[in-house]
Formats: C-alpha cells, structure tokens, sequence
C-alpha cells in the first residue's frame, strides 16, 4: 500500500508497506463477479520526503483495516463454460468502509493522532471509501487462479495523515491536551530552538482535497464447488 495525501502530494515509493487480506467471489456471469474482501495494511508519510514541506517537519503512520465489496468486469468470458477463456483482465468498481487510526513518532514512541485533535477537529476512525481499478485472472489449473491487480482508493476524509486545514490557538490546544499535545500540534519548534513558527491559521494541509492511498497486489484463489456443472464461486 501507499499513499498521496497532505504529507506526500505526489506517490514516494520509500513509503511503500506490505498488506495482506482475505477475499470470497461470487461469478455472476462468465463477464460479471461480486467479490467482497477484508485487506489490512499500513499507510505512512513524512515532510522530510518532500524538499519544499520539509520546514513543516509533520509525520505519521496509519494503520489500514478495509471492508469493501466490488462488482468485476471481464473483458473476456472467464471460468464458467466449457468455451470460456482460462485468462482475462478486468476492472472493478465498488464501496467499503475503512478504519484507521493515525500515529506519529514523538519522544520516542508512537502516539496516537486522533485524541489531540492537532486542528480542533474531532473526525470519526471510520470512514466510507470508494476502490475502484484494473488487474488479470488467471485460471492455470481447474480450482486454482492466480490474479494481480492495481486498486485505488477514494476516501471520504482528509485525515488519514491527521493534516488538513489550518492551525489551532497553541494555548487553547495546550490548555485541553496538555503541552505534548501543543508541541505534536506544530513540530516546527524541533527545527528551530524549540520556538513554533506558525500562527493561530496558518495553513497547515490542503482542505481542498481529500486523502487517497493505492494497493497494489497478487491474489491467489480456490474454487470451492469445483465438482458442480456450472461452479460460480472461484
């Protein structure tokens, strides 16, 4: 998985993490799938990847627990007939629900984001996700398939890296979460003899766009009924 967002507005490959999931297909059709899926990662981002945010000094990691279900387009007439194709690439399109929870690395451990609200902002640790995107199915033997795909992720919150508009009244943030709560608010002040360098709001991230993150991977299936005539589930 990876990530574009507030904290990385173009893709950074170092940033890339392993994922895993757990996926069940229904084939409506030799052309048309339902499949619902469960797929666990992380996420993460840093100014210091970024020469022109560097100064910003913000970070953070997030871990990603996805449910989605998706509808699948074979371009080829795939697995169920005697005359079907043994391979096709497809596209999908779907909904899903993400949790996730942002972290940053602060005095040597990982503090969870949420609870500070770095800009005054309570935001759910669930939001709704829109996957979409392309891959190739591979049937090498009855019951068996290997298939690869690139999916996108739409996401319905900005606050996946818990960066997003403007900053808060230092005072009021470290009156209500405490003075680690102010200082994890504007990290400029690690930079800089300890003395914060932006105001009450001064642009912190970009409101105007939404967080995204991409997957990319290879799946391996099984066919459940294989005896049946016309199997559906593979």
């Amino acid at each position: 998985m990876n990530y574009v967002g507030d904290l990385a507005p173009n893709m950074v490959m170092s940033e890339t993490h392993l994922a895993y999931g757990v996926f069940g297909r229904y084939n409506i059709s030799s052309s048309f799938a339902l499949t619902i899926s469960r797929n666990k990662g992380t996420i993460s981002g840093s100014d210091q990847n970024v020469k022109e945010n560097q100064f910003r000094n913000l970070s953070f990691k997030t871990s990603i627990d996805e449910y989605m279900g998706v509808i699948e387009f074979n371009y080829l007439k795939y697995a169920l007939g005697i005359l079907d194709k043994k391979y096709t690439s497809y596209v999908f399109l779907g909904a899903g629900l993400l949790r996730y929870n942002p972290q940053t690395y602060f005095e040597g451990a990982w503090v969870d984001l949420r609870p500070i609200q770095t800009e005054n902002v309570a935001y759910s640790d669930f939001t709704v996700i829109v996957p979409f995107g392309i891959g190739f199915k591979w049937r090498f033997a009855q019951s068996y398939a290997l298939e690869a795909n690139i999916g996108f992720r739409k996401v319905f919150s900005d606050y996946l890296d818990d960066v997003s508009s403007v900053y808060p009244d230092p005072t009021s943030t470290a009156q209500k979460k405490g003075a680690k709560g102010a200082m994890i608010t504007d990290r400029t002040a690690e930079l800089n003899g300890n003395v914060p360098q932006y105001k009450v709001g001064d642009k912190r991230g970009n409101a105007d766009f939404n967080d995204w993150y991409v997957s990319a991977g290879i799946s391996f299936s099984y066919r459940i009924f294989a005896k049946q005539k016309c199997p559906r589930f593979f």
